[in-house]
């Protein structure tokens, strides 16, 4: 844990010497730039060695995803929200073909930076990323099949019990419960692997829960309660302001995009305060 600086006792410290350990704040440092290294080196001003910056201190659990919940409302944020919206606000077009076209497009470039903001998220990054990535339609396909896998990644065993066992409901509807338990840990097996194929294999779940269920069980709880609020607004939306004609069906995929973009940031979150690669 950081101290106070040696020279400074009323300021926190930020960088400690490697050879007589005295702490410093940054006004304190020597710099020695060199014709090899143009990059300043941060030197003690006590002994001249080198200094390393110290850890900062971990934020709240609270208070981070506090931070969580405010990163798309800035004003950069809300252009990245505005955006990703237009795709879905072009489903309204009365034409099946451009409809069907428009949803793959929406749903392709959600999932994507779904992802991408719990990647960005995880390393502590500010801001959002604002970055689709697409190069061509098979990569859309692939970014529209991966948030695919997120939806029913956990469902598939519930889905071949009711097409094997048609009439078992009790088995049906359990199954349907642990897709909804294991639903966070499809997200993070494709998340933390890059590949939408472990969504679909339990071995990943489980790698991923056993490795610290308490602190899963306050992702699924996060899940469960990010999920509800925005079912929530979204059906406020629809039924309050979807049916007017131009604005509403945009600002319905507003909310739909804004909650769903909360939600990757309280699973990018976990994921920096719980990093790790399950072993899959």
């Amino acid at each position: 844990m950081a101290g106070p600086c040696t020279a400074h006792p009323g300021t926190s410290a930020t960088h400690a010497c490697t050879q007589c350990g005295a702490l410093h704040c940054t006004p304190c440092l020597r710099l020695l730039v060199t014709e090899q290294n143009p990059r300043p080196v941060t030197m003690c001003p006590l002994c001249g060695a080198l200094s390393r910056p110290l850890p900062e201190p971990e934020r709240p659990e609270r208070e981070d995803f506090v931070l969580a919940l405010r990163r798309p409302f800035d004003e950069e944020g809300m252009l990245l929200l505005a955006a990703i919206s237009v795709p879905y606000w072009l489903t309204a077009i009365p034409a099946a073909s451009i409809t069907t076209l428009f949803n793959v497009i929406y749903l392709g470039t959600l999932s994507t930076v779904y992802f991408q903001i719990v990647e960005h998220v995880a390393r502590d990054a500010p801001g959002l990323p604002f970055s689709a990535s697409f190069t061509s339609r098979w990569d859309l396909f692939l970014s529209f099949l991966r948030g695919l896998v997120c939806v029913l990644g956990g469902f598939w065993p519930a889905i071949a019990s009711e097409i094997l066992l048609p009439g078992n409901v009790w088995l049906t509807l359990a199954l349907v419960l642990v897709g909804v338990a294991v639903t966070p840990a499809v997200i993070l097996a494709i998340s933390m692997t890059g590949h939408a194929v472990n969504g679909l294999w339990p071995v990943a779940w489980y790698e991923i829960v056993a490795h610290s269920p308490r602190a899963y069980v306050k992702l699924l709880g996060l899940f469960l309660a990010s999920t509800a609020a925005g079912m929530l607004a979204i059906l406020v939306a629809a039924y309050t302001v979807g049916f007017v004609p131009f604005f509403g069906p945009y600002f319905v995929g507003l909310v739909i995009t804004t909650a769903a973009v909360v939600q990757a940031t309280l699973f990018g979150t976990w994921v920096r305060r719980h990093a790790w690669a399950p072993d899959v």
